[in-house]
């Protein structure tokens, strides 16, 4: 009788185990999503304390996402040392095709504009369609390998200001910034 209440008791206890594996996995589901919500929603939170540093001065304002200092651009545009950062306009999304003989590739940039004053700041905000196109012209007619390295981004900084400069004539473009640069 004892082996009886052993496969009895062994034979309760299956359904039991089957009833509770679907409770623990949707338990181990919804503990994973949330844990995901949670680190995906953190950088987030990360990137808008920066812009709102950024927006109001504050002292992580010159530093971009791994602490690193924004970059000047070259060929004396940028601003004197002491005299910090003046008005920015910034440009967000610039995906381009780059010039390729064998395969599709593509650029991805965003960038930040430093110019003399408000009043210039202005003029930048309404000329948003011209600079927008000079800068999508520039980089389509570039090769991944003239745009990789420190070298290709400073050529990028410099033909830009002198470009910007042919369109907002006076020197007023004190510096370009760029911010965000992928090629894939």
């Amino acid at each position: 009788m004892s082996d009886d209440d052993e496969s009895a008791a062994s034979a309760a206890a299956a359904p039991a185990k089957s009833k509770a594996l679907p409770i623990l996995l949707v338990i181990n589901t919804l503990l994973l999503t949330g844990v995901l919500v949670f680190v995906m929603k953190r950088p987030a939170a990360h990137a808008a304390a920066e812009d709102k540093a950024a927006e109001g001065g504050g002292e992580h304002a010159e530093h971009g996402e791994h602490g690193e200092g924004k970059e000047k651009a070259g060929g004396g545009h940028g601003p004197e040392e002491g005299s910090g950062i003046g008005p920015t306009v910034r440009f967000d999304n610039f995906t381009v095709q780059l010039k390729s003989l064998d395969t599709d590739r593509y650029a991805h940039l965003a960038l930040e504009i430093e110019v003399a004053d408000e009043a210039t700041k202005g003029l930048v905000e309404k000329k948003v369609a011209p600079i927008r196109d000079i800068i999508l012209s520039y980089l389509s007619d570039r090769t991944p390998d003239e745009l990789r390295g420190s070298d290709g981004l400073r050529e990028i900084k410099e033909s830009m200001v002198k470009k910007l400069d042919e369109l907002i004539p006076g020197h007023r473009i004190r510096a370009l910034y760029i911010t965000d640069f992928i090629i894939q």
